[in-house]
């Protein structure tokens, strides 16, 4: 369960239209937990990198999508660090640049929408 999961995640990312480059860093698929990190290059040079840290039911126990540009400068992050706990959806939270702001549990589906949508925008 856990593999098919990684590996719908791993389709998602490679079959979209914005992702030029795929590189798996690591994955571990036991019987009662995963995880997987990968990074994706995008058109225009920036990179996404996703961790997914996943129980035997597929809750994420942590996860990190983060967006950077290409000199490696946050565009945005969404994850799960217990480290803001003043925010009303801790410990789930949106960095922006240097804000910090709600979030709900973030999905890489949605992610890779958020990205389409602010490449639309340029």
């Amino acid at each position: 369960m856990i593999r098919d999961y990684f590996e719908f995640l791993q389709r998602l990312a490679r079959s979209n239209a914005l992702v030029e480059e795929f590189r798996l860093v690591k994955e571990f698929c036991g019987i009662e937990s995963g995880y997987i990190r990968f990074v994706v290059r995008l058109l225009d040079g920036s990179e996404l990198h996703v961790f997914e840290y996943v129980d035997s039911s597929l809750h994420k126990k942590d996860y990190s999508y983060h967006w950077q540009d290409r000199e490696r400068k946050t565009i945005l992050r969404w994850d799960n660090a217990p480290h803001h706990p003043e925010i009303k959806t801790f410990p789930h939270h949106l960095h922006e640049g240097e804000s910090v702001m709600q979030s709900e549990e973030m999905a890489l589906a949605v992610v890779l929408k958020e990205i389409e949508r602010r490449f639309e925008k340029r």
